[in-house]
């Protein structure tokens, strides 16, 4: 199998950034220029996106009870995301008010379980900031 059909395959399973499949596809030990004209190809055919890996994510951190908008940040960078694509949609994400609701929410259950201010310790401690968590509270009453 070339580095084209493994990338390929690696894409049917879930979406990848362009770093990670090159990144796989040198740990199966193919070369750096085949990597790297398949990586340019499935780009330009769109089968790699970073909107769309970006958007995957979110929705994956969603299901999961959420994560802070720095964490979140932080992975997606470190994965190969430009910063000025991860901005725009971690903007877009912000104004449609899911991110906050989902943090509304986390802070809810932690509340009921551990109060006030274990609800706020639990939640810095996964990266929110105090104002973000300050703002679903408010969400709350």
């Amino acid at each position: 199998m070339n580095a084209y059909d493994k990338a390929l395959s690696l894409l049917a399973m879930r979406e990848h950034t362009a770093k990670e499949i090159t990144r796989k596809l040198l740990e199966k030990g193919y070369e750096s220029g085949d990597i790297e004209s398949a990586v340019s190809r499935l780009e330009a055919e769109g089968a790699i996106s970073n909107k769309r890996y970006v958007e995957s994510y979110l929705r994956s951190r969603a299901r999961k009870g959420g994560e802070s908008l720095c964490l979140m940040r932080m992975k997606l960078l470190d994965r190969g995301i430009d910063k000025s694509t991860l901005d725009e949609i971690l903007f877009e994400y912000l104004e449609g008010d899911e991110y906050y609701a989902l943090l509304e929410k986390s802070y809810r259950a932690l509340s009921s379980k551990k109060g006030e201010d274990g609800a706020t310790r639990s939640l810095l401690n996964k990266g929110y900031t105090l104002s973000e968590i300050k703002r679903a509270k408010q969400r709350e009453d």
